[in-house]
């Protein structure tokens, strides 16, 4: 008499959970069918993302140290100053190796 008690109460059990699994997969689709039928509220509008992204851009600019005419110059005197010295080392050190090859061949 005991067993068939334990086996009503679990299958109540059982039914009872089904009926909860089945309210929540009812709950999650009505979800899912309300934010389908709401496609503005849930998408950002471009042209204001834009323009948040434009407005941000154009802080960011304020903040830049922007060099004026002297330090442009002294700038650009480094940089040139630089790309000859390591054209030129570029260009002994293959006059070398190319000297040292030749010796190596013949």
């Amino acid at each position: 008499m005991m067993a068939e008690v334990n086996k009503q109460d679990k299958s109540n059990k059982k039914d009872k959970n089904s009926g909860k699994e089945l309210v929540k997969k009812e709950r999650k689709e009505t979800v899912k069918k309300a934010a389908a039928n709401k496609p503005a509220a849930n998408k950002p509008n471009r042209i204001e993302s834009a323009r948040t992204y434009i407005r941000g851009v154009m802080n960011e600019l304020k903040k830049v140290h922007w060099p004026n005419r002297r330090e442009t110059a002294i700038y650009t005197s480094v940089v040139v100053v630089s790309v000859v010295f390591v054209g030129v080392l570029i260009w002994v050190f293959d006059a070398l190796l190319g000297a040292v090859m030749g010796v190596l061949i013949k």
